[in-house]
């Protein structure tokens, strides 16, 4: 089912698939991307996990579980839980096809909101089990790019809040991260010029990230800004020439190519005690 809220400025889409955000217009501009053969999905939200696991296996309280890249939560139904004209509030729960994937009880309440040209999404995790449930999040939507005609990819840059210094790990074949292995180094930067030769072997992966906002921007200043306060890692990605890119605020990220296959010692993992509840928000405004 879709869902739309608007205000004086933008209109909102959200599909009940995933919660998630499927159209953000303003002054008849789209800026998600849509789905087509470079990219299925527009904005889906990762747990419990980011990224691959290592053969798509885990082990968690001592029995082992198989996920899919980027966990289940962007697959599964959400119920309507809050509706205004410029707020809407959508609802998932464990359920037994869940529990076979991931043993733990939680609930999970993604909140868009609207503000003038601002667009906030609020996650909100609830661990409702009685054990301590471990978790990574991460956010992962796609933005229309070039979003005005006559325009090209290149047209548009990212630039950082802060300047950024980090050795970008290498994406292996099967989606683990090499960190010995660097896939480029940034020294200082301010700002990268979109390029498709980034993305020739997956994302630009800032493990962690300085900046709490970029904005993605054309020659004339317009795009948008991106807010991710309290998040860690930032990765960037599309495909060689798809027409969007991907701003993804995260907790944690794919399992290195090492890794031991232990859930609870996966980098930046969350730990919730019993009843114990995890809020986060990411922020869209639009520059025009």
């Amino acid at each position: 089912m879709l869902y739309k809220i608007q205000n004086e400025f933008i209109k909102l889409t959200v599909n009940s698939k995933g919660a998630e955000k499927t159209s953000l217009i303003f002054n008849n501009k789209e800026y998600l991307h849509q789905p087509d053969e470079y990219w299925n999905r527009t904005a889906p939200f990762l747990f419990p996990n980011v990224g691959r696991l290592k053969d798509n296996k885990t082990m968690i309280n001592g029995m082992n579980y198989e996920l899919p890249q980027h966990g289940f939560l962007r697959d599964q139904e959400f119920e309507l839980f809050h509706s205004s004209d410029n707020e809407l509030s959508l609802l998932n729960v464990y359920n037994d096809d869940t529990l076979k994937k991931y043993p733990y009880k939680y609930k999970v309440i993604i909140t868009y909101s609207l503000k003038k040209k601002n667009l906030r999404t609020s996650i909100l995790i609830t661990n409702e089990d009685m054990l301590d449930m471990h978790f990574n999040f991460g956010g992962h939507p796609g933005y229309n790019v070039p979003i005005y005609e006559e325009e090209k990819f290149e047209d548009y840059k990212i630039v950082f809040e802060k300047k950024e210094t980090f050795n970008a790990p290498l994406v292996t074949g099967d989606g683990l991260l090499d960190f010995t292995n660097k896939k480029d180094k940034y020294k200082n930067i301010d700002e990268i010029i979109l390029d498709y030769k980034y993305f020739e072997t997956d994302a630009i992966v800032i493990p962690r990230v300085k900046s709490s906002k970029v904005k993605l921007i054309n020659k004339e200043n317009k795009g948008l800004e991106f807010s991710f306060p309290n998040f860690i890692t930032l990765a960037i990605w599309t495909r060689p020439n798809g027409k969007y890119i991907c701003l993804e605020p995260w907790i944690g990220y794919a399992d290195r190519h090492d890794s031991n296959q232990h859930f609870k010692d996966k980098d930046n993992i969350v730990v919730l005690k019993p009843l114990e509840e995890f809020s986060i928000y990411y922020d869209t405004t639009i520059l025009d």
